[in-house]
């Protein structure tokens, strides 16, 4: 699991003017931060199963981390592709 990126700043006024489609980007990057906050901490186990798979016990169900680590590749991907399309926008 790779470190939360940096949160980018915020629009400003004029960026919103000319890409109003920003705001609700932001708002749906807060939340999936907020997402992946919220399983690497109901979860304390997934950094052990992320590190060291061959220390989980073999005989336990491992499907919710296995979901929870599938999540959180698709949440960094979607807030790549956010940050890119953010980017593109702005551009010059």
């Amino acid at each position: 699991m790779s470190p939360s990126p940096a949160r980018p700043m915020l629009p400003t006024a004029t960026e919103l003017a000319h890409a109003p489609e920003l705001a609700i980007l932001i708002a749906l990057d807060t939340l999936l931060e907020m997402t992946t906050t919220t399983i690497q901490l109901s979860l304390p186990e997934l950094d052990l199963a992320q590190c060291h798979g061959e220390l989980l016990d073999p005989e336990e169900d491992h499907r919710d981390l296995t979901v929870a680590q599938d999540i959180l590749h698709l949440i960094d991907a979607l807030r790549h592709t956010i940050q890119i399309y953010r980017d593109l926008t702005l551009q010059p």
